[in-house]
């Protein structure tokens, strides 16, 4: 009997014993969140482009672990929208179009601009240039809708004069750009490095660029919101100082950098990677005039850029 009520106890204070480490944990969990909150963190989306790949090289190096910024990975362009008008990113780093396909672009602000693409978009093809000019059929042309994907694909329509009626446009996904690559019928696929190898290794030709197009200029830039930009002014100084540095390295020792962030680009090989990094042109400090100029036209502003 005795040793039954002992039993009894026994349990009644292991039960007491794991509520309390159940509100000590709990306590803790509520403790973290609060100090954690006390330094915001601010998220930026972002996508393996080969202007982005400092980005990659300072996070791997650790070099973004005494800041607030952490960056979200994502392969498709419309994702950078998405994320942000829901709420969950602060900002995203884009071409100047995707910014001028946001709803409510009044709400950001340009930090500083990365680079101008010079090949490194391109249009693809199973079919030359001479028989997309001269095909009578209709052509299904994969691509992300609301991108710079669309503008590029209109400006390639106007540069050759093309009747827009015999393409058809359907919104794919990289993944799913990857599938029809592979098919036999005519088509056309509008990418981005590090996807443009890919689909060059795969067979497809490539017929139109930002190296080819003459009304279409891509420029790439970190865009936030303008109340982050104006909260956190020191620490998108001190981001753009990190990625300078990433970037000196890259000029410094590509194998390396390329070995270092190799796990983000899709399976691109070194050559591959090095030949984009000669298909864009960097922005640095000093914005070319004709850079300013095509942002000018488009009523993006740059005169509040960090320097």
């Amino acid at each position: 009997m005795y040793f039954l009520y002992g039993g009894k106890v026994m349990k009644k204070l292991l039960i007491i014993f794991s509520l309390l480490l159940v509100f000590a944990a709990t306590g803790y969990g509520v403790w973290k969140v609060f100090s954690t909150s006390q330094h915001p963190q601010i998220n930026i989306s972002t996508n393996p482009w080969v202007g982005f790949t400092p980005f990659m090289y300072a996070q791997e190096k650790g070099w973004l672990e005494e800041t607030p910024f952490k960056f979200i990975w994502l392969v498709d362009l419309s994702d950078n929208a998405r994320l942000f008008d829901k709420g969950f990113t602060q900002g995203f780093t884009a071409t100047q179009y995707e910014l001028l396909h946001f709803k409510n672009k009044e709400e950001l602000t340009t930090v500083f601009l990365i680079d101008q693409s010079y090949g490194a978009d391109a249009i693809l093809s199973n079919r030359t240039l001479q028989q997309l000019l001269q095909m009578d059929e209709k052509i299904s042309v994969y691509l992300e809708m609301g991108s710079l994907n669309q503008d590029m694909f209109n400006a390639f329509i106007r540069e050759n004069g093309l009747d827009k009626n015999k393409y058809i446009l359907i919104d794919s996904s990289q993944k799913s750009m990857e599938v029809m690559a592979k098919s036999e019928k005519p088509l056309m696929i509008i990418t981005y490095e590090p996807y443009v190898s890919q689909m060059k290794n795969k067979g497809l030709n490539v017929v139109a660029s930002t190296r080819t197009l003459k009304t279409f200029h891509a420029i790439d830039a970190l865009f936030v919101k303008k109340s982050s930009m104006e909260e956190h002014a020191d620490n998108y100084q001190g981001l753009k100082a990190i990625f300078e540095r990433a970037r000196n390295q890259l000029r410094k020792d590509p194998k390396e950098f390329y070995a270092t962030i190799a796990g983000y680009l899709e399976g691109e090989s070194y050559e591959d990677f090095l030949s984009s990094t000669h298909q864009i042109q960097w922005i640095g400090e000093d914005v070319p005039s004709p850079v300013r100029q095509v942002l000018k036209n488009q009523n993006i502003l740059t005169n509040r850029l960090i320097r």
